[in-house]
């Protein structure tokens, strides 16, 4: 670890790497090296996954993706990584700490079809209220679906999208 560390430094000083870049390799570095014997001792039961990373998503036009997804979530396009086919937008908490992202990307005309399809995404929102929630997506147009605390719309594209609160869509209550 301390090599690693070391080699770190100094492809930080001569700015191989900027503080940024550092600073998340550190980070992970320490949770890696951290996990150590219990993530080897997990192994038999599977690893332990903390979160979604990113959830890739073709479609037939990106930039309707793109849109739906910040106009009516509020993500947010990563800056330099929209390249004209495709987009990735960023939620929740800030890069390397947690946050999540969807890469939008338009299907290429001669892709096969898949034979395992997502059938939705269901997205957490912060500060919950019913009738806020119903009443902004019914304002972007969109027919709102669903229950109390998770409610269902679709995208441009007819994608089942689930928007809830986190005490409805709790997987740890009975």
């Amino acid at each position: 670890m301390e090599r690693f560390i070391a080699g770190l430094v100094k492809d930080f000083e001569s700015g191989k790497l900027d503080r940024r870049e550092f600073c998340q390799t550190v980070a992970l570095a320490a949770v890696v090296y951290g996990a150590g014997e219990a993530a080897n001792a997990q192994a038999a039961r599977g690893f332990k996954m903390i979160g979604i990373n990113h959830i890739s998503y073709s479609c037939p036009d990106y930039a309707k993706a793109r849109d739906f997804y910040a106009s009516v979530l509020g993500m947010e396009s990563t800056p330099g990584k929209d390249n004209g086919k495709r987009a990735n937008l960023m939620f929740g908490p800030e890069p390397g700490k947690g946050g999540s992202f969807i890469v939008a990307r338009t299907a290429p005309a001669d892709a096969k079809p898949s034979r395992a399809v997502v059938d939705h995404v269901c997205y957490t929102i912060a500060n919950w209220d019913e009738q806020r929630v119903r009443s902004a997506l019914k304002a972007k147009g969109l027919e709102v679906g669903g229950r109390d605390g998770s409610l269902h719309v679709f995208d441009p594209f007819g994608y089942y999208v689930q928007i809830a609160s986190a005490e409805a869509e709790n997987a740890f209550r009975r």
